[in-house]
């Protein structure tokens, strides 16, 4: 009968390889602006659908192996890479040509002195290479693949293939996050960040895959400040995620007035660097927690904030995450360094010892027990490096003083455009005196340690990058 007809379109599963019915929205679904999904007949206790039901089983796998000490998650990290790079070489033309005489092509299990050997693969690589990267021969039970694209900070984009494997396991990994901080699923979210582009402005979404999650509603990060906390206000999320500069001008704007987003319990952020003194600005005057991640669209999640402190422990399970000084040589806790990740588990675009621009601290084993390793502080990109007319480079921090100094400041950014010379960008809501500046050119100078030309330049508004984040400071040098 015409009613008992298969679907035409299937798709192999993830994990068992078997048939079924291609899920469309698996690649799109990242957790929060996931469509609500519902079981016909089944009403409580509601089972996952099956696009669902893989990453939230891997939550069993994850309660074992974070607690796994460093040598045994590095030895299976191995396996995994050893599999990932002999698919590489025979069935990515990239690799093909760079592996073609390296030992360790054929190498059946890796170590890690041995990967070391790898080179780098650099942002450039990835935008000079093209299809070059893309696997003529993707597991068949990866599922459906789908383009990523990342346009960073730099405004040159970058574009990789996932698969529906690699999107189970951004679903995966939030929902850890979500686990580890014992979030109220089912209460209200708000997701501030670039706008969608045809998004219906009613339709209604839920946050995480756990059945019966609550409402999450999407503010275009795009939105005049004050616009965005009186959205906020008036959404009243018990759980909000956004960049940190968005978070601290909403806190800024929000003492300004007298006002506060009335049910807020926790706020995650993502995408820069966040400064201690917005994390306690949260806490000072919203009374709430904040929680940070570090991500990055061509490789998912590589590090969430424990549970138990404020370190960010690598998802190891999904990327293995090296700390590099300028040498190649691995850094030790304390010292800061390149971040390069390879995805353990991408056959579409393999990126393997992928260099991805960021700076970040390797840190001490957690207190909290868990063998994932630990950073302390992600820093910034290669860019907001400032640079020193001796080629000492430095990343400038603590800018609160700023807006101390000069209570005026509503939003500002300082661009090095040569060896000797810094352009200070200020929106403010009153004229600055030429002793203010003066003061405000003192306080820099120590903070560089170098007695830069400072040019002033005020203006109505600063915009954001096309990804929606803002660099308080940026070198056009690097």
């Amino acid at each position: 009968m015409a009613g008992n007809k298969k679907p035409k379109q299937h798709r192999r599963n993830v994990v068992t390889g078997k048939a079924r019915t291609v899920q469309k929205a698996l690649p799109k679904a990242t957790g929060a602006g996931r469509k609500t999904a519902t079981n016909t007949g089944m009403v409580w206790p509601q089972i996952p659908p099956a696009q669902d039901a893989i990453p939230l089983s891997l939550q069993f796998t994850f309660q074992v192996s974070e607690w796994w000490p460093g040598d045994q998650l590095l030895k299976n990290q191995m396996r995994q890479i050893s599999a990932l790079l002999r698919h590489a070489a025979t069935s990515v033309p990239y690799y093909r040509e760079k592996l073609h005489d390296h030992p360790l092509r054929s190498l059946a299990y890796m170590t890690m002195d041995a990967f070391r050997s790898l080179p780098l693969l650099h942002r450039s690589d990835i935008q000079n290479s093209g299809k070059k990267l893309v696997s003529e021969a993707i597991p068949a039970n990866h599922g459906p693949t789908f383009e990523i694209r990342s346009s960073g900070s730099t405004g040159r984009p970058i574009r990789v293939m996932g698969s529906g494997l690699t999107g189970m396991y951004v679903l995966a990994l939030s929902m850890r996050g979500h686990l580890w901080h014992k979030r109220d699923l089912s209460a209200k979210n708000v997701d501030i960040r670039t706008a969608v582009a045809n998004a219906r402005p009613n339709e209604k979404f839920s946050w995480s895959i756990a059945p019966d999650a609550g409402e999450s509603v999407r503010l275009d990060i795009g939105l005049p400040i004050d616009v965005l906390l009186e959205q906020l206000i008036r959404e009243d999320p018990v759980y909000m995620q956004t960049h940190p500069y968005t978070l601290k001008g909403l806190i800024e704007n929000s003492v300004m007035r007298g006002v506060r987003p009335a049910s807020l319990r926790e706020v995650r952020t993502f995408g820069e660097a966040l400064e201690p003194d917005i994390r306690q600005a949260a806490h000072d005057h919203w009374g709430v927690a904040v929680v940070n991640n570090y991500s990055a669209m061509e490789v998912g999640a590589m590090a969430l904030q424990c549970p138990k402190s404020e370190n960010l422990h690598v998802q190891s399970e999904s990327v293995l995450l090296e700390v590099l000084r300028d040498d190649g040589t691995p850094c030790l806790p304390g010292e800061v360094g390149r971040v390069v990740v390879t995805a353990l588990h991408n056959f579409a675009t393999p990126l393997i010892r992928y260099e991805i621009g960021d700076y970040a601290e390797l840190g001490e084993a957690c207190a909290c027990g868990r063998g994932l390793p630990v950073l302390t502080r992600i820093l910034g990109r290669q860019r907001n490096f400032v640079v020193l007319p001796s080629g000492e480079k430095r990343f400038p921090e603590a800018w609160k003083r700023l807006t101390e100094i000069a209570p005026e400041i509503r939003q500002f950014q300082l661009t090095q455009t040569s060896l000797e010379s810094i352009e200070v960008k200020l929106v403010v809501a009153a004229d600055l005196t030429r002793s203010t500046e003066m003061q405000l050119v003192k306080y820099l100078i120590e903070k560089f340690g170098y007695q830069f030309d400072f040019k002033f330049i005020y203006v109505k508004n600063i915009p954001r990058e096309a990804n929606g984040k803002f660099e308080e400071f940026k070198s056009e040098l690097l």
